[in-house]
């Protein structure tokens, strides 16, 4: 199968590929979610901002609330390329999940009012979903939402929350009835981290990343931050990871990667001749294009108004799965030196595969491989929980 992209596509492209040769010097180049020292999450900020500022983010959203009205396709390259590039983009919670949210069930004063902000990149957002006793659960969330008056009272507890330190509003998912398991009691709220209340623990991953144990003690929230209706959450996340019909392009990153792994193999005479060599840099390749395969399948249904089998799950299991075999088989390529970090001397590619093997681990977000697994199995082949 080959796709088969237009020239206007093609220019696309290659107008995102000026900017970033103009905008994103070789050490700039990085990935925030593990890389976040203040030097280098400023740096993040300040590129990010250049984005906002040439009108890319929300590529798919409707213009008249900060959008391009562009398609599907066009924001998949623009994410390829941010992603080929180690682009040290930030704010994806408000980008995709806040949005999505917003775009789907949100009043029209509220995407208005917050979209924009997003789109600007005036408001970065932070993820509330996980529980310590949820999990990839989100239906048995236990943060409990209660009206009083003109506003809500939330209290409760949240796991790993990218980004918390340096955002300025949390999405939280809440239970706003009594019933401690329908899904139809969850509803959606926009948190200020600094309202009284909000404590933030923050603890770092073995990837290297920041992520934090939220605590909402009786944290007071104007009724305004109730994005849509109340009782429609499930619904408004479910449609939210899908809002923008693109897919996070791992595959992009990859093949970047693959290319330098291949560069290195050449500098080393006689390397590219062992058939074991051989063998492992296509299967690498075939990673590769198996994701980008179920990508595109992905936002070509979404573009012609298909729906895609099981809500895109076996490209999710894919990526999740294929990622932590990605690094292993590419560190095992580069031998036992692979395990060194950049400090060395002897470390191969600067130090970086070190990195990207534990980084590669970190795939619960938005569910686990297990989870979507099981998706698969109850909802795509009626099989029995």
């Amino acid at each position: 199968m080959r796709l088969a992209l237009t020239q206007e596509h093609e220019a696309w492209r290659a107008e995102i590929r000026e900017f970033l040769d103009a905008e994103l010097p070789e050490e700039n180049a990085f990935n925030p979610e593990f890389d976040d020292a203040p030097d280098q999450w400023a740096i993040a900020v300040e590129f990010s901002k250049k984005v906002a500022a040439k009108g890319w983010i929300g590529l798919t959203w409707p213009k008249e609330y900060g959008g391009k009205g562009l398609t599907p396709i066009h924001n998949q390259i623009f994410l390829e390329e941010l992603y080929a590039a180690d682009a040290p983009m930030i704010n994806s919670v408000g980008i995709f999940l806040a949005a999505g949210t917003i775009l789907v069930g949100g009043t029209e004063e509220q995407k208005k009012r917050l979209l924009p902000e997003i789109s600007n990149m005036e408001v970065l957002w932070a993820e509330g979903l996980t529980e310590p006793s949820a999990g990839s659960d989100l239906g048995s969330l236990r943060t409990k939402a209660v009206r009083e008056g003109n506003e809500w009272v939330i209290t409760g507890e949240k796991a790993f929350t990218s980004w918390g330190p340096m955002s300025d509003v949390l999405y939280v998912a809440a239970r706003t009835a009594a019933d401690d398991t329908a899904r139809d009691a969850i509803s959606i709220f926009i948190v200020d981290l600094k309202s009284p209340g909000v404590t933030l623990h923050p603890m770092r991953n073995y990837g290297g990343g920041v992520q934090s144990t939220t605590f909402l003690d009786h944290v007071r929230v104007p009724e305004k931050n109730l994005i849509g209706e109340e009782g429609k959450g499930w619904s408004y996340i479910m449609k939210a990871f899908y809002a923008s019909g693109t897919v996070e392009p791992i595959y992009a990153m990859q093949e970047s990667r693959l290319r330098d792994l291949i560069a290195h193999c050449k500098a080393i005479p006689g390397k590219l001749d062992d058939p074991h060599v051989q063998a492992d840099l296509a299967e690498l390749a075939e990673i590769i294009q198996t994701q980008r395969l179920l990508a595109y399948e992905i936002i070509g249904d979404n573009a012609n108004g298909g729906q895609t089998p099981w809500g895109g799950g076996v490209q999710q299991v894919a990526a999740k799965e294929y990622e932590p075999l990605f690094a292993q088989i590419y560190d095992r390529v580069l031998g036992p030196t692979s395990q060194l970090r950049s400090e060395s001397s002897f470390a191969p590619l600067n130090g970086k595969p070190e990195a990207w093997y534990r980084q590669s681990f970190a795939n619960h977000a938005g569910g686990t491989s297990q989870l979507k697994r099981m998706v698969l199995a109850t909802r795509g082949l009626g099989l029995p929980r």
